[in-house]
């Protein structure tokens, strides 16, 4: 019986995963390409397990913004106005 080894991905090359991931932008296209040809199947689980993070922490994300817009239109001016502040003597009008 001939004995197959599957080689484990090294330490560094976890590193390198881990180091791709966390690059905005880049994160996405690595999990779909890793998840595809990756040889490893912990490699392929992990690329799996990413993309549903980033898919359901999307959904969550519209999903707010759907449920919520009044309070992210507050908290948006609320912060424009934190980082424009108006200058000393001028009277800011109240809505």
């Amino acid at each position: 019986m001939a004995k197959t080894s599957k080689r484990q991905p090294s330490v560094l090359n976890w590193m390198g995963t881990l180091i791709l991931y966390a690059i905005p932008g880049v994160n996405l296209i690595f999990l779909i390409l890793s998840a595809i040809f990756a040889k490893s199947t912990s490699k392929r689980s992990f690329a799996v397990a990413g993309i549903l993070l980033i898919v359901l922490c999307a959904i969550l994300t519209f999903a707010a913004f759907a449920i919520f817009p009044d309070f992210f239109t507050k908290l948006a001016e609320t912060m424009r106005q934190a980082a424009h502040p108006a200058p000393v003597g001028e009277v800011i009008p109240v809505a």
